[in-house]
C-alpha cells in the first residue's frame, strides 16, 4: 500500500467519525417506521421493515452505515462491492450499548441526535428478559469485559456487530434474527473472500489497521459529542 494512499484512508477515517455541531431539539417519543436505506436491498434483499415504536419499553437494535466515502475505497481494496460499513447498537432501558475500543453506552436520545445523519434501520427485539440491575452486573463482569478490550478488536470476527449479537442474545428471548444478523456479520467476516490467498494475508493486517483507526476515532468522537450535547441541554434548560 502506497504511503499517500494510506494517508488518504486515515484522513477519510477521521472525517468519517468527526462529530458535527449539536442542535437543540425537543425530546420526542414517537412511533417511527424503520427507514429503507440504500444498504437494505443488497444486504437483506428487502426494503420494507416493521414499524418501531420508540416509546415502548422493548429492546431495540439499530444498524448504522458509517462507511460514507470510505466504503468505496475499502470495496476497491477488497475487490468486491461492500454494501456498507456497519455499526450496530443495542438499546435497552433508555441506553444504547455498543463496542468501539471498549464497551460503551450513551443515552438513547443522545445517540439518536448524534447519529441521525447516518443511514440506519432499527429492529424491535421484544421485551427484555433481564432487569436493569442484572444487566449492569453482567456488563461490568470481569468475564465480559475481558473479551471486549481495545486489544480484542478484530475487524473480521470481533467487532461491534459481534458484540451486538452477544448482548442481544443476553437481554432478549430470541436475540436478533439470524436472517438479519448473518448478512451483517458476513460484511466483515467475508470482507476478503474475493482475494487470492497471498493478498488475504497482506490485507488482514492492513484492514485491521485502518478499521482500528475508524473504531478508536468513533469512540473518541462519540464521547466528545456526548459531552457537547449534555452541555447544550444544560444551557437550554437554564434559559
Amino acid at each position: 500500500m502506497r504511503p499517500l494512499t494510506l494517508l488518504w484512508l486515515c484522513g477519510a477515517a477521521r472525517a468519517l467519525v468527526a462529530p458535527s455541531t449539536p442542535r437543540s431539539s425537543p425530546t420526542r417519543h414517537v412511533a417511527l417506521r424503520a427507514a429503507s436505506p440504500a444498504f437494505a436491498e443488497p444486504l437483506w434483499g428487502r426494503t420494507e421493515f416493521d414499524a418501531v415504536d420508540e416509546a415502548s419499553e422493548t429492546v431495540k437494535c439499530t444498524v448504522y452505515d458509517i462507511g460514507g466515502s470510505l466504503t468505496a475505497v475499502l470495496s476497491a481494496t477488497c475487490s468486491k462491492q461492500l454494501p456498507m460499513i456497519p455499526h450496530v447498537g443495542v438499546r435497552i432501558y433508555g441506553t444504547e450499548y455498543f463496542y468501539s475500543d471498549m464497551i460503551e453506552s450513551r443515552p438513547v436520545e443522545v445517540m439518536a441526535e448524534m447519529l441521525e445523519s447516518f443511514p440506519q434501520v432499527t429492529f424491535d427485539l421484544g421485551p427484555p428478559t433481564v432487569g436493569e440491575a442484572e444487566l449492569k452486573q453482567w456488563l461490568e463482569s470481569d468475564e465480559l469485559q475481558a473479551d471486549w478490550q481495545p486489544e480484542s478488536y478484530n475487524v473480521f470476527d470481533h467487532n461491534c456487530n459481534h458484540f451486538a449479537k452477544v448482548i442481544s442474545d443476553k437481554v432478549t428471548d430470541r436475540g436478533l434474527d439470524d436472517a438479519l444478523m448473518r448478512p451483517l456479520l458476513d460484511v466483515t467476516e467475508k470482507m476478503l473472500s474475493e482475494l487470492p490467498e497471498w493478498r488475504k494475508s497482506l490485507g488482514m493486517g492492513f484492514m485491521n489497521q485502518i478499521t482500528r483507526l475508524v473504531v478508536v476515532s468513533w469512540g473518541r468522537a462519540t464521547r466528545k459529542k456526548k459531552k457537547e450535547l449534555e452541555d447544550a441541554a444544560k444551557a437550554a434548560a437554564a434559559q
